[in-house]
């Protein structure tokens, strides 16, 4: 398995001093936030340092809420669609997998008649238009608090399928699906090449091993289609942060709890 872990969630005053307590806490990756505060273009420079340092790639971007391409508005959306390419681009030269992007959110207030018609049409005119490369757009499904629109891993893999281009692919996140899914196994096995990306985090979206959630189920389900993508932690809580307790020892302790799932877990094919 790779593991990745967000910038906000690492601790360190600046870029590198984050790329290095994620190796030190025995992650394989970094995905890097993006949005007003953080303007990733204006640093890529100190991003590719950082991770040279270190010697962890950047595993992906994930974008924010005034990214989310799929609005009615005809000029606005345009100029999000060029955002997502620009940043798709990006994720390019950095060498990361690619970009997590959500269609919309109810603040957008898009008449749901739009959709997904909309949705399939925005993200066609992105992948279409994407420059040469290798990046990837993950699409993401959300929470029904969060979204009205892409709400589970087989609605993303549908409209993955209804876009057509192979730089269109879906993610699934643990904290989602265990509101959404019925099932951690078949979303994941139905999905199979389509998966692109993975977010995790523990049913109170602590990370992983600081809720209830058995992940093992999960992650049988991803061994058995294959998955060779970074599983990335992305945790929030009200209490302003995502993690349970010190930054520096929770991250360490997560990713060990989490190899020692992954490696307990067993996909059906395994066990033949």
């Amino acid at each position: 398995m790779r593991l990745a872990v967000q910038t906000s969630l690492l601790p360190g005053h600046d870029l590198h001093a984050k790329f290095a307590a994620a190796a030190v806490a025995g992650y394989d990756g970094v995905e890097i936030p993006v949005g007003p505060a953080f303007d990733i273009l204006a640093r890529e420079g100190e991003i590719l340092a950082a991770s040279a340092a270190s010697g962890l790639p950047v595993a992906a971007i994930c974008t924010a809420g005034v990214h989310d391409p799929v609005i009615a508005d005809r000029e606005e959306r345009a100029r999000r669609i060029r955002v997502l390419q620009d940043l798709v681009a990006c994720a390019d030269r950095l060498g990361a997998t690619g970009v997590v992007s959500v269609p919309v959110r109810p603040q957008a207030n898009v008449d749901p008649a739009l959709l997904p018609d909309l949705a399939v049409e925005t993200y066609r005119e992105v992948s279409e238009g994407l420059a040469p490369g290798t990046a990837r757009i993950f699409l993401e499904p959300l929470n029904r608090f969060e979204t009205r629109f892409l709400l589970r891993v087989g609605q993303g893999v549908d409209l993955a399928k209804a876009v057509g281009h192979s730089r269109c692919v879906v993610l699934a996140d643990t904290f989602h699906m265990n509101m959404e899914e019925s099932s951690w196994s078949e979303p994941v096995v139905q999905a199979g090449d389509l998966l692109g990306h993975v977010h995790i985090a523990d049913n109170n979206r602590f990370e992983p091993g600081g809720g209830m959630i058995d992940f093992g189920p999960f992650f049988g389900a991803l061994r058995e289609i294959g998955y060779g993508g970074f599983i990335a932690l992305e945790c929030f809580h009200p209490s302003g942060s995502g993690l349970s307790g010190p930054a520096a020892e929770t991250l360490k302790r997560s990713a060990t709890y989490l190899r020692e799932v992954w490696a307990a877990s067993q996909a059906p094919a395994d066990a033949a």
